[in-house]
């Protein structure tokens, strides 16, 4: 038998390589179908499930959409100090509807500026202002804490220092959230990509806020349902994705996903848990209310 030439036994190398390759290649090409075949079903039972969540609160029947809303999430807000918007009351109070409102804008604007994979923290001086506006939340609640007590205080509270402070604040608890989701789950998470990368961008969802705030303050009365819709949808939201990064972790999805449709399975799950924790927390206070435990 005949000795090979080198050159012969770097082509057959480099054949062999390749066909290792297209082999990886096509395992991985397999597992890929197999795996959305699996979770095709998921996905449908998810939206069926939210799809038909939201008909239930929108069409039962007995009460106006508004209290409905306001009795979902009676449990996990305090709802006292609320607002109305065109003569219609939020479901959130003050505070919270300005907190869950920037949260869920917030969280959309990092998708639409393209930082859905991004799970690094701002440039420390964005970083540090976050940081401040979570501080501002808290002497302003703290204070409002104080009125509420009869005890001094440091200045008149009122409800439009409640919501602009509570956007601050839900602008840092979106970043925060976003990281945390990324970091947990992603595969193709890209940890040096900043989720707001300048001055700018924050200052684009600052503006977004503020929009927001002028429209309630206003008293645009077109816009209350949609801000409604958004600060309900925000509280919710906050408890459904750690209900979901919980579920996830269970289900050893860590550092697995490329795609947040991979997800279904463990996204249509959190609904479970999320349902549970509104539904007792909400049962639990018109109880305590209804025996006078709280007012």
């Amino acid at each position: 038998m005949s000795e090979k030439s080198p050159e012969e036994v770097i082509r057959l190398a480099q054949q062999q390589i390749a066909e290792r390759h297209a082999h990886q290649a096509q395992a991985q090409a397999t597992q890929l179908d197999d795996r959305l075949r699996r979770e095709l079903p998921w996905r449908r039972i998810f939206a069926g499930i939210g799809t038909l969540l939201l008909l239930a609160l929108i069409f039962s029947p007995g009460a106006p959409l508004q209290w409905k809303m306001y009795a979902v999430v009676h449990g996990v807000c305090a709802q006292q100090h609320n607002i109305f918007l065109g003569g219609l009351q939020f479901p959130l109070c003050a505070r919270n509807s300005g907190v869950y409102m920037s949260f869920l804008l917030t969280l959309g604007y990092i998708y639409a500026i393209g930082r859905a994979r991004a799970a690094r923290i701002p440039p420390w001086p964005i970083t540090l202002l976050l940081i401040l506006f979570v501080v501002i939340m808290g002497v302003d609640g703290f204070n409002s804490l104080f009125v509420d007590l009869g005890l001094r205080s440091l200045y008149q509270p009122d409800n439009f220092l409640r919501t602009l402070t509570g956007m601050g604040m839900g602008i840092a608890i979106a970043v925060m959230l976003h990281i945390v989701l990324n970091m947990t789950l992603r595969k193709n998470v890209e940890d040096t990509q900043p989720v707001l990368r300048n001055w700018w961008e924050l200052l684009g969802i600052m503006a977004i806020d503020l929009l927001a705030l002028a429209a309630i303050y206003a008293n645009l009365g077109f816009m209350f349902w949609p801000l409604a819709f958004v600060a309900f949808f925000g509280i919710n939201g906050v408890l459904y994705m750690v209900a979901l990064l919980l579920t996830s972790l269970l289900l050893g999805y860590e550092g697995k996903i490329t795609s947040i449709r991979q997800l279904a399975l463990p996204a249509t799950l959190a609904i479970i848990p999320t349902l549970i924790i509104l539904a007792a927390m909400s049962y639990l206070r018109f109880w305590m209310e209804r025996i006078g435990l709280i007012i």
